[in-house]
C-alpha cells in the first residue's frame, strides 16, 4: 500500500511539472511587423534617442541629444549585429557635461558588436522583452576643470555586453507613452572601465531611451517600419 501511495504522489508530482506554464523567455521570440499578428521582419533596425542619453560618473555627467544605434536583426531577435553608434548634441558636435567641459563619444571596434539578441519577457506591468548588445567598447574624451582625459568603457555583463528593456508599441507602461512605436530604456546600467587615464573613474552610469523601427522597404535606408515583439 506505500508503494502504490508513493507512485501515486510521483504521479501527481509529475504531472504538476508537466503543466506548469514556462517562463516567457522560454517560450521563444518573434519580432513582427506593425502588431502581434503581422509578418516575421528580420533586417536592419534602428534605435534612435527620444530623450537625451546620460553617461555619468564621479567627475561629470555627459548629456548628448541626437543618436541612434543601427544594426540587423533575426526574426527569432537572435544575430543582433550593430554596425553604427553616433552620439552628439545640437548645437555640437560635442556634448555637454556638469564639469563645465564638454565630452565626446565614438566607439571602439563596433565591427565587432556582434552576437546581442532581442528576448520576449514579458514583466507586469513593464517591458515585453530585453534587448542585449554585445562586445559593447565605447572611448570618451572630456573637457572640465579635470583638464582633458582619454578613457575606454565597456559595458558590464557577459560579453561586453549592456541590456536594455523594450517595450511594445502599445504597452502602456512604455516610456514615451506619446510615441506609439516600440521603445527601449536603460536606466543606469553600468559601464566599467577598460582603459585610459588614471583619472577615469572605474564605472560610468548610462541612462537612454529609444524608439526602434525597422524598414519598410529592405535596404531603403528609410526606418518607417513598425516593430512588435512576441512570442511564437
Amino acid at each position: 500500500m506505500k508503494r502504490i501511495r508513493n507512485l501515486a504522489v510521483a504521479a501527481v508530482a509529475m504531472a504538476a511539472l508537466v503543466l506548469a506554464p514556462l517562463p516567457a523567455s522560454a517560450a521563444g521570440t518573434t519580432i513582427h511587423r506593425d502588431t502581434d499578428m503581422g509578418a516575421a521582419y528580420s533586417g536592419k533596425i534602428r534605435a534612435t534617442l527620444i530623450d537625451p542619453v546620460s553617461v555619468s560618473t564621479t567627475l561629470a555627467t555627459a548629456t548628448c541629444n541626437t543618436g541612434n544605434i543601427d544594426g540587423t536583426v533575426q526574426s527569432d531577435g537572435t544575430a543582433l549585429d550593430i554596425a553604427v553608434f553616433n552620439f552628439s548634441n545640437t548645437p555640437g558636435p560635442a556634448c555637454p557635461n556638469s564639469a563645465g567641459g564638454s565630452s565626446t563619444v565614438s566607439p571602439v571596434g563596433v565591427s565587432t558588436w556582434t552576437g546581442g539578441s532581442v528576448v520576449y519577457n514579458r514583466v507586469i506591468p513593464g517591458r515585453d522583452g530585453i534587448v542585449t548588445l554585445k562586445g559593447v567598447k565605447v572611448s570618451s574624451v572630456s573637457t572640465g576643470w579635470f583638464g582633458t582625459i582619454s578613457c575606454v568603457y565597456r559595458g558590464s555583463g557577459a560579453g561586453n555586453s549592456i541590456a536594455l528593456d523594450t517595450f511594445n508599441p502599445d504597452n502602456a507602461s512604455r516610456p514615451k507613452p506619446a510615441i506609439a512605436q516600440a521603445q527601449a530604456k536603460a536606466t543606469n546600467y553600468a559601464l566599467t572601465k577598460d582603459s585610459g587615464s588614471i583619472l577615469c573613474p572605474g564605472t560610468a552610469n548610462y541612462t537612454a531611451t529609444f524608439q526602434l523601427m525597422g524598414e519598410t522597404v529592405a535596404n531603403s535606408g528609410v526606418f518607417d517600419q513598425k516593430l512588435y515583439l512576441t512570442s511564437p
